[in-house]
Formats: C-alpha cells, structure tokens, sequence
C-alpha cells in the first residue's frame, strides 16, 4: 500500500467513525458519541502525519495535541482547548466506569458544542493536508 492509498483508507475510516458518531449520539450515548469522534479526529491527524512526514509510521498514540505538535502545526488557542478537551474523551471512553462519568455530565448542549468544533475541525485537517 501506498503512502497516497494509506491516507485515503485514513480518510475513509475517519469519515465512517464520525457516521458512527453521529448514529450514537441520535440513540442517545453521547459519551460513546465523544470517542467515535475523537477517533475520527486521530485518524485525521494520522493521515496528515503521513502526508507531511512521507511515511506510514505515525506514532501509535491516542494524543491530538502530541500529534499536532510533531507536525509543528499552528494551532490557536481555542484549537488547544478543543484538542485536549478530546483527548479527555478518547481515554474515558475505553474503560467502563469512566464512560459512565462522561454519560452522566455531558448534556446536549455540551455535546452540540463538541460536534459543532469537530465539524470545523475536519475540515481544517482535511485542508492541512492540501
């Protein structure tokens, strides 16, 4: 496989974890919502690792912000925040009793908010790699 197919199968995987984002939240697991989404979100940053770096090894962390920074990507402030907001969801999400925690405190409203970024947010990764 290619470097070129290895980013589009990246693409393609992001784009269906954030297809199962979105059915999650509709059936009402927002926690669970929150992972899938981060997992797109990490996929992104996979596959502009491997645009910008012309290699398949990426380093196999969980991490928005670690991954962003190899990249030496400008990120503003509120792209910090929403990065390391994320990561708190793909940690949680793993284990049981903190997938309970996340189910519990994040409300609609919240949860909008987060969907909304993420939106945004692939579209800018989506653009980085351009």
């Amino acid at each position: 496989m290619t470097n070129r197919e290895y980013i589009e199968d990246l693409i393609a995987q992001a784009e269906d974890d954030f297809g199962a984002s979105g059915a999650l939240a509709i059936a009402g697991y927002l926690g669970q919502s929150l992972f899938y989404m981060h997992l797109s979100l990490e996929k992104l940053c996979k596959a502009l690792w491997i645009r910008k770096n012309d290699s398949m090894k990426y380093p196999y962390v969980h991490n928005l912000i670690k991954l962003l920074t190899d990249l030496d990507v400008s990120l503003t402030q509120d792209q910090k925040i929403f990065y390391s907001d994320m990561n708190r969801f793909q940690a949680k999400g793993r284990y049981p009793d903190t997938l309970h925690e996340i189910e519990e405190t994040v409300t609609p409203d919240i949860f909008e908010k987060y969907s909304e970024t993420a939106k945004k947010e692939i579209q800018w990764l989506t653009e980085q790699m351009q």
